[in-house]
Order: C-alpha cells, then sequence, then structure tokens
C-alpha cells in the first residue's frame, strides 16, 4: 500500500508529530511519502526566517506547491490529509484529491472555532468529502458527528526519543512550560500560584518557547529557553514538574494536551487544568494533579516540591501512561487500521 501524506509544512508542529515521527515506525508496514507545502501554509520556509506579514504575502506561494503536488498524490492508495491543504477558505483540493483517491482527514485541535468561527464550513465540507476522520480526541470527534467514519489517535511522543529522566533533586525546584508564545497568555489567571510557590521555594519557572512576551512574569525567578527541535526534548530535563493551565474555553476543550505528554514521557509528574483532553490524559493523584483555582495551583506545585519521593512515583506512573498509550508503538495500530478500512 502507498500511503501519501500531505502536510501543512516541514516544521509545523502538528505535521511533525501527527505525521513526521509516525512514518519511520508505520513505513515498516506500508510505503510511505511525505508531501508538505513549501513554504508551509502559514508561509514559513524551511529556514524560519519569515515573520509577521512575510509570512502571510508568502502563504499563496504554498498553494501554487501543492497544485504541483496533486498528481503525486493521486498515484498513491490513499492521501491522508494532516490538517486543510491550505490556509485558505475553499476546499477545491481536497475534494479534488478525495474524488480520485481513498482520503483521509486529520486534525488535532479545534480548527472550525477558527476565523470567528466561519472556519467549520470549510472543514465541515472537508469532512464530508473525506472517506475517513481521523482527530486528536473525543471534543473534535463530537463535532465531526460521523461515528461511523471517525477514530480518535491521540497525538503522541516517541518514548524513545522523550526518555526518562532522573528527577533534578535538590535543585532549585524547578516548574517547566513549554509552548508557542501566543499561548503564554495561559498562564497569566494562574500568576499569583507561581508567584508564591516561586517564593517559598527559592524555585524558578523555565518558560521553553520561541520568544519570551509574558510581562505578567515580571519580578520572578524566570528562565527563558528558545524552542527549537534540538532542544525540545533536553530542556524539559530540569523540571521538577511540569504544567498546563489552559482557560476552559471552546478552542481549548479541542486541544490534545501535548504538552502534558511530553512532559509525562519523561518521568515529569504534572500540574494541569481539568479541561478537554487534559482531565483524560492526567489522572489525578496518580501522575499529578488537576488544578482549577489559583489556591489548588499553588497547593498541587508545593505538595510536589516538598516531595520528592510523591514526584518519583507520580513520574513512573506518568511516563507508563505514555508508553501504554500516547507514544508511537502505541497508536501504529491505529494507523494501520484506519488505512485498512478506506482501502477494504
Amino acid at each position: 500500500m502507498r500511503v501519501a501524506f500531505v502536510t501543512q509544512g516541514a516544521r509545523v508542529p502538528a505535521s511533525r508529530f501527527r505525521v513526521d515521527q509516525i512514518v519511520p515506525a508505520l513505513s515498516a508496514h506500508v510505503a510511505c511519502t511525505v508531501l508538505p507545502a513549501s513554504p508551509s501554509v502559514y508561509g514559513d520556509l524551511v529556514s524560519g526566517k519569515l515573520h509577521g506579514n512575510w509570512r502571510t504575502l508568502a502563504q499563496p506561494l504554498s498553494v501554487v506547491s501543492r497544485l504541483r503536488q496533486l498528481g503525486a498524490i493521486e498515484r498513491h492508495d490513499v492521501a491522508w490529509l494532516q490538517r486543510p491543504m491550505v490556509q485558505y477558505g475553499f476546499t477545491a483540493l481536497e475534494r479534488h484529491v478525495a474524488a480520485r483517491v481513498p482520503t483521509v482527514f486529520d486534525f488535532d485541535d479545534a480548527i472550525f472555532h477558527n476565523s470567528w468561527g466561519l472556519a467549520r464550513f470549510k472543514v465541515r465540507r472537508i469532512i464530508d468529502a473525506a472517506h475517513h476522520v481521523v482527530v486528536g480526541n473525543r471534543y473534535l470527534a463530537d463535532f465531526v458527528d460521523a461515528p461511523g467514519k471517525t477514530t480518535i489517535i491521540p497525538t503522541v511522543v516517541d518514548a524513545d526519543r522523550y526518555a526518562v529522566r532522573p528527577d533534578p533533586g535538590d535543585g532549585p525546584f524547578t516548574i517547566v512550560w513549554t509552548g508557542l508564545s501566543s499561548n503564554l497568555k495561559e498562564l497569566a489567571p494562574y500568576a499569583a500560584a507561581f508567584r508564591r510557590v516561586l517564593a517559598e521555594t527559592g524555585g524558578r519557572l523555565v518558560i521553553i518557547a520561541d520568544r519570551l512576551d509574558a510581562p505578567f512574569l515580571d519580578g520572578m525567578a524566570v528562565e527563558f529557553v528558545t524552542w527549537s527541535p534540538e532542544v525540545e526534548v533536553s530542556a524539559l530535563a530540569a523540571g521538577h514538574v511540569g504544567v498546563m493551565p489552559i482557560a476552559d474555553s471552546k478552542y481549548n476543550r479541542g486541544k490534545c494536551g501535548f504538552k502534558l505528554i511530553q512532559y509525562m514521557a519523561r518521568a515529569i509528574p504534572v500540574v494541569a487544568s481539568p479541561v478537554g483532553a487534559n482531565r483524560d490524559i492526567v489522572r489525578d493523584g496518580v501522575d499529578g494533579f488537576h488544578a482549577a483555582t489559583v489556591d489548588a495551583w499553588a497547593d498541587a506545585l508545593l505538595t510536589l516540591a516538598r516531595d520528592a519521593d510523591l514526584r518519583r512515583r507520580m513520574g513512573a506512573s506518568a511516563r507508563q501512561r505514555v508508553v501504554d498509550g500516547y507514544s508511537v508503538t502505541a497508536v501504529v495500530p491505529q494507523y494501520l487500521d484506519v488505512l485498512a478500512r478506506v482501502t477494504a
């Protein structure tokens, strides 16, 4: 079987984790070709040198690259579309592909809430055209509303790459957060909790992101690490605990809790807002804690700061949970099942 994985770009996070890292394991069973948009659908070059309005100006070139790929896609037995093929509102390309090749549409965020909710019409048209839909969690599956042609596959990590790290021990209590700088705002409602914990423990907050633009962190002991594929794993090792605070919004209910999976794979206990997939990933009191208020966040972090044995137990449970359900090895059979269904 020949499968064309049509991704949004070579450096797009969703493409890297929902396709690029899966393909090596999947290639033992089927012939895989990855076809990224170039530049990405967002206008990113592989070099990453375009920013702001320059990215927008480059987006039409991604449409040109898609048109050039159509012939190659049609020579495959399955087309696996990782999110929409272009950033614009039309769906002619997806419908063209689906009319010629069994097509899987894969998405892992509530992208139907984008563009003031107008994106739902585009996403719905692609869903209707696709032969099967793969989503990252139950909230997204509920939107698809087609149980007979929908499979939930979480966004996962390569457990070998995200290896267990030893608890940092008696060093400064370190809270780690990783993600896009645009999501740093999710930390703001709980800034008082972080400030209190860092003051009481003499600890620090490590931020791993593309840039640091968060005035609410001023006055805290913050260490900034510039994100890159080369440091995204190693930079987590310093963390005694990993955090994922998010507001309970429609868009956030569609998130797949990926940063939690990254922390947990490295045997780092976590504290997370009990929103969307976070509830399913983190077993409260086993892998870490759920926290919904400023006081609950402070209490959970201080509990972990004061008890190294608890951190180690929770970290070990977290690691095993990832290996069992949120690793590449765990989900490859699900990918193969989807491919078998669309070609039956």
